[in-house]
């Protein structure tokens, strides 16, 4: 006898096999929907923006917006390298993700920061990169017309922490600051002659240290701050003089018939260096700090000036226009090996180095503002590499130099 199939089950048996078609065409159509919708269309970092300036060691949250299907996970790049990973969030349906990756920040330099985003089909997608500059922990001294009149400001070397340290009337200039604390700074009041002053730690009040006929300025602490060294011209052309920490026991160290600024004692405190203005030009010469006898360092056309010794007493650092625009020159301790090592457009001004000698603070005109209100504080390593800027504003910031308040 055959086998025969009722009506009955004749249609359940097509309703099986079309089931089992619908199933097979809804898988194809899935397949197809993710080889063709699925995958990461773009990859954003939404902060920090370039420029941002981070001290070292300081943690730093970099935000990044990923958009498209299928994200398994965000990669955060410092300079190339995967530093952090982040697991895909699981959000049914979701085509933005907002990803938060980690960096303690480091080593001190400028940073090109990437993200990258992998889907399920292992397609990486990488963003733009922005550059972050990491700067070398510490604190700085200068000063800044922001009020109106010249105040002493210190702030951490990544800009935050911003406090005014001096108030009152007359303007307040070129601070010193000593390892202990203590701050120094030239003030001048109603046209009157400059004096110097001291601000102890936490001190409200600062004393006068220097009371001449004459102007006193450039005060700059001996290593250890067992001493002061100072120009006057209370005599005369302006001269360096030394003196005891309290003011006591005031010198006069030299006695030429030019003028002298700017002075900076060798590490070992037995030198120190000045720029002169000899035969109708400025040049660096180094004094003895025993007797005042002095060598001349510099011999060239143009303006040498603002000789900065560095902590290992190997190199000095200076300003000068031999090559039209003021830049930053480094040579070495007797004068040899003289190189620029900045070409910032508007020039570049008053080097001073960091505790460790890697790096140099100064000054360039590239702010809001015009002449002097153009001046900015950067941070650059001591080849000129890696410049980051500190300040950004419509007023004077000048005259910088590292603190360890």
């Amino acid at each position: 006898m055959g086998w025969r199939i009722s009506r009955r089950e004749l249609a359940i048996l097509l309703l099986a096999l079309l089931v089992v078609l619908v199933c097979l065409l809804g898988g194809a159509l899935a397949a197809y929907y993710v080889f063709l919708e699925a995958g990461v269309s773009e990859v954003s970092i939404v902060s920090p923006p370039s420029g941002w300036i981070v001290e070292a060691g300081q943690p730093l949250v970099v935000q990044v917006l990923v958009t498209g299907r299928g994200l398994v996970r965000s990669e955060l790049l410092i300079d190339g390298q995967a530093i952090d990973t982040v697991p895909s969030p699981r959000v049914a349906g979701g085509t933005v993700w907002s990803i938060a990756h980690a960096w303690f920040a480091s080593p001190a330099g400028l940073h090109r920061l990437s993200a990258r985003a992998i889907d399920s089909s292992g397609v990486a997608t990488e963003s733009r990169s922005v550059v972050v500059g990491v700067a070398p922990a510490g604190t700085i001294a200068f000063a800044s017309r922001r009020t109106g009149s010249y105040e002493i400001y210190s702030m951490r070397t990544d800009g935050s922490e911003l406090t005014c340290l001096t108030g009152g009337d007359g303007e307040k200039r070129q601070p010193s600051c000593a390892t202990t604390g203590e701050l120094l700074f030239a003030l001048s009041s109603g046209g009157q002659a400059s004096e110097i002053c001291l601000l102890e730690p936490q001190a409200t009040f600062a004393q006068n240290l220097t009371s001449s006929l004459g102007g006193d300025y450039w005060p700059r602490w001996a290593p250890e701050a067992q001493a002061i060294a100072f120009v006057s011209d209370r005599y005369g052309p302006s001269q360096l003089f030394v003196m005891d920490s309290d003011g006591g026991q005031q010198k006069q160290l030299t006695t030429e018939d030019f003028p002298l600024e700017h002075p900076s004692w060798s590490p070992d405190g037995s030198t120190l260096l000045i720029a002169g203005q000899r035969e109708d030009n400025w040049d660096i010469f180094s004094i003895s700090a025993r007797d005042g006898g002095m060598t001349r360092l510099t011999d060239d056309v143009g303006r040498d000036l603002q000789p900065a010794w560095s902590p290992g007493g190997e190199e000095i650092a200076f300003a000068s226009d031999r090559e039209a625009s003021w830049q930053i020159y480094l040579m070495q301790a007797d004068g040899s090996d003289q190189r620029r090592i900045t070409s910032f457009p508007r020039g570049a001004e008053l080097p001073q180095w960091s505790p460790d000698g890697e790096w140099i603070l100064c000054v360039a005109y590239t702010g809001q503002g015009t002449g002097l209100n153009g001046r900015e504080i950067y941070l650059l390593r001591r080849d000129g590499s890696d410049p980051m800027r500190l300040t950004d504003n419509a007023f004077d910031d000048t005259e910088p130099t590292w603190c360890e308040r």
